[in-house]
């Protein structure tokens, strides 16, 4: 084999790592914690995070036709997926923000549009109030910048606690109905549903008691004049679809898009209209 075979060769395989390295999960250790993520695409780099209580595989259908635009970067939260376990205790949602900030820094990504669903919306409002230099648009899909009322409260409390008693199925199979719209397919159905019986009972917990400790970040919202797209399934029943009319009202340069035949995890039911509605705000 002559020399440059042999380079060629070499070169091949380390084009070969690098793409493996950027479709499938990374992992990074800091503080003696895990976090998985993956990292895909070129271009303004895009955070994407997941809804409770899944993991970054929430975001299957989204990391293809949007890594073709953006930088993709998606990542397990504390307690999810493959990134470290937590006890139960309550995870805040500054807490997932530093968790992502901490991502960031290793990547040595300055700016980014940051976008979250549902708690990943909660997420993502706490980042920009955190960290409000780094960001360059944010997406909040199917979430509200309110904080939970005292019956939310006790509500969360008593879930956490029945999950670490008696494990997650209840759970489970009370949010099922609610996160789908009565349209969904048995296939995306049965997709969600693999990926909650995954989770931990402790990771569960944590998320929960951190949801019930967060603070309105209404005034964050209302002082930003970032560009901020707003979305909602018209067939939400777990967050009103008024959560975003308000949100809209409130932030001065935000666009809002209802995805049509979809409930509370509206990119799972309704990938094309979900991406479209990113690549059209910020692409």
């Amino acid at each position: 084999m002559s020399s440059i075979t042999a380079r060629l060769i070499l070169k091949g395989i380390l084009i070969f790592m690098v793409t493996i390295s950027t479709c499938f999960a990374n992992k990074l250790i800091v503080d003696h914690k895990t976090i998985s993520y993956t990292d895909t695409g070129s271009g303004k780099p895009l955070v994407l995070i997941h809804a409770f209580p899944t993991d970054k595989q929430l975001w299957n259908q989204q990391i293809d036709p949007l890594k073709k635009h953006f930088r993709v970067i998606t990542l397990d939260l504390w307690g999810f997926g493959e990134s470290s376990p937590t006890d139960g205790k309550a995870i805040t949602m500054v807490q997932y923000a530093d968790e992502v900030n901490a991502l960031l820094n290793h990547l040595h990504i300055q700016h980014a549009i940051i976008g979250g669903e549902s708690m990943g919306g909660y997420i993502s409002l706490a980042f920009l109030n955190a960290y409000p230099e780094k960001v360059n648009g944010l997406i909040l899909a199917d979430t509200q910048s309110i904080a939970d009322n005292a019956d939310i409260k006790k509500k969360r409390e008593a879930s956490a606690q029945d999950v670490l008693e008696h494990g997650t199925e209840s759970l489970i199979n009370g949010f099922m109905p609610k996160a789908l719209s009565s349209q969904a397919s048995e296939k995306t159905k049965s997709f969600l549903h693999d990926i909650m019986q995954k989770q931990s009972a402790t990771g569960i917990a944590s998320a929960l008691r951190g949801m019930a400790l967060r603070e309105d970040m209404s005034s964050t919202l209302a002082a930003t004049s970032l560009p901020v797209l707003i979305i909602t399934g018209e067939q939400d029943m777990l967050v009103s679809s008024q959560q975003s009319h308000d949100m809209h009202a409130l932030a001065k340069n935000s666009q809002l898009v209802v995805i049509k035949n979809a409930g509370h995890l509206s990119n799972l039911e309704q990938e094309e209209q979900w991406n479209k509605a990113i690549i059209e705000v910020f692409g």
